[in-house]
C-alpha cells in the first residue's frame, strides 16, 4: 500500500512539471520542506542520542595526544 502511494505521489508531482513555472515552484517548494523537515528530524535524534553534557572520549584522547607530542617535542630541542 505504501508503494502504491509512492507512486501516486511521484505521478502526482510529475505532472506538476508539464504545469510551467507554477507547477516547477510548487515541486520545489514541495523539495525543499521534505529536505528542511528531514533536517529538523536528524536534529532531534542526535539532540536524543548525544545528551548536552557527554563527555567527548575522543577529544580527550586527541588532546592527551598533542600534550605528548609537546612534551616529546620539548625534551628533543632542549637536548
Amino acid at each position: 500500500m505504501k508503494l502504491f502511494l509512492s507512486i501516486f505521489l511521484s505521478g502526482l508531482l510529475g505532472i506538476l512539471v508539464f504545469f510551467g513555472p507554477i507547477g516547477i515552484y510548487i515541486l520545489c517548494a514541495i523539495i525543499v520542506g521534505v529536505i528542511f523537515r528531514a533536517f529538523v528530524l536528524i536534529h532531534d535524534i542526535h539532540k536524543e542520542l548525544v545528551p548536552v553534557g557527554s563527555r567527548d572520549s575522543v577529544k580527550e584522547v586527541y588532546e592527551k595526544y598533542l600534550k605528548e607530542k609537546e612534551k616529546s617535542e620539548e625534551r628533543s630541542s632542549s637536548s
